[in-house]
């Protein structure tokens, strides 16, 4: 019986121990496999984090990015009188003439991306209605350290005033005869280098030097992307700013300069060319011709019932072009001569709000391509002297939606040296009337 009971205390102490045993393997399993679930479950914390961070990074990227834009759509009316007395604008003499149309001027993007401190990328497309066109794409270097000069590098707006003031922000529907024919396409291609003292030295003072090709928007597409010879134009332009807020009153004024050649190249037809006084000369392959210019400037911000402002600009110099047929030059195709002309120009623009939704614009410009020439001793129509006054009239919808109306009445001055066409002896007609809507982003 003992045996028996000693037999009984065994077999459980053993049984008790494989119990123990199992259940020890038991826990050891399951903390194994909670060790195994927290870690894949940290592991897919730690991609989640990864993606996260990867996510920050590309929100970061985007958040650099600066996106704005405008479109310009307007109607236009036609006051226009040929010589022949056909009512409107063709462009031949065997197409029906066009007396209004619906117009696209503008549709632009702005990218603008702040890479790095001080480092600025901008590209601005133009999309019209059969092309893609570039209108901006540079890179700026800022001064980190004295917060005051940049350095651009690319292609950019010529450093003027009227040039520099935005489309979609300028009160009048296109800028001035003087401006199109000095700077065709507004922008050129170079480097730049801005200095404003008023950034950390609360000195009012902006500075601005350029170093171009020369021929942008010149001649053909070829003879834009690259320099066409080993000549460049410089550009200098001061500003200061005076600022009296208890009179409610802000000036601007300032000065610029261009300095620069028209380079006669191989492929030139050298005939044809004339000096400012009507003179003929033979240029030589290698001559380089003048192309210079200085201008004064004066913004004028007056609080004066609701606030205007005045704005006037003078510009005068030589222009030089190498005419129609060169192959290699930067043929001016705006300024169509051949030759040496000393020219000078100016307009005035008065800006006055009325409420805080209404503007009303007025502006008077004067273009004389040719100071030389006067009157009857003018045979070349583009000697002609122009005076133009133009009316303009802003509506603001919304911060993003204006809509404006304007009116151009162009006078050339009359020549009996041009005895056919559109301008002999005689003012052409050709006012226009335009309505636009503009909306931005």
């Amino acid at each position: 019986m003992k045996k028996i009971t000693v037999a009984f205390f065994v077999l459980g102490a053993l049984m008790a121990k494989a119990q123990d045993v199992q259940n020890d393997t038991i826990k050891s399993n399951s903390i194994e496999a909670l060790k195994e679930s927290v870690d894949a479950h940290s592991m897919k914390f730690e991609g989640l984090e990864e993606r996260l961070a990867t996510s920050d990074a590309d929100l970061a990227k985007l958040t650099k990015i600066k996106v704005s834009g405008y479109i310009q759509a307007q109607y236009d009316m036609y006051d226009t009188w040929t010589f022949d007395g056909v009512h409107g604008i063709n462009s031949s003499s065997t197409s029906a003439p066009i007396t209004n149309s619906f117009f696209l001027r503008r549709a632009r993007i702005k990218f603008a991306y702040e890479a790095l401190d001080g480092v600025k990328f901008v590209l601005q497309p133009d999309f019209a209605f059969d092309k893609v066109s570039l209108k901006d794409a540079y890179v700026v270097l800022n001064d980190r350290w004295t917060k005051t000069f940049s350095l651009y590098l690319g292609q950019f707006d010529r450093p003027n005033y009227e040039v520099e003031y935005s489309s979609g922000s300028m009160e009048m529907l296109e800028r001035t005869k003087m401006a199109g024919i000095l700077y065709p396409g507004e922008k050129e291609l170079g480097a730049k280098l801005e200095a404003n003292f008023d950034t950390k030295y609360n000195f009012p003072l902006k500075l601005q030097l350029a170093v171009m090709n020369g021929n942008f928007n010149l001649g053909t597409t070829a003879n834009q992307t690259k320099d066409v010879d080993n000549t460049k134009d410089v550009m200098a332009r001061a500003v200061y700013s005076v600022k009296l807020p208890n009179a409610g009153l802000g000036i601007d004024f300032g000065g610029h300069g261009y300095f620069g050649k028209t380079e006669v190249m191989p492929g030139t037809a050298l005939t044809g060319f004339t000096k400012a006084d009507g003179t003929a000369f033979t240029p030589v392959v290698g001559d380089k011709l003048d192309k210079t210019w200085l201008g004064a400037e004066m913004q004028i911000y007056y609080d004066l019932l609701g606030g205007m402002a005045l704005k006037a600009e003078y510009i005068s110099g030589t222009m030089s072009g190498v005419g129609s047929n060169s192959i290699y030059v930067n043929y001016n195709s705006v300024f169509k001569v051949a030759g040496l002309r000393d020219f000078s120009g100016y307009y005035a623009t008065l800006i006055k709000n009325i409420g805080t939704k209404n503007q009303f614009i007025a502006r008077y410009d004067e273009f004389d391509p040719n100071t030389k020439l006067s009157g009857n001793a003018v045979t070349n129509a583009n000697d002609l002297k122009y005076n133009t006054l133009t009316l303009s009239w802003q509506y603001f919808y919304d911060e993003n939606i204006k809509i404006v109306a304007g009116y151009s009445l162009p006078v050339n001055e009359k020549t009996t040296g041009i005895t056919s066409g559109d301008f002999a002896n005689r003012d052409k007609t050709d006012n226009q009337f335009s309505i636009r809507i503009q909306a931005k982003f």
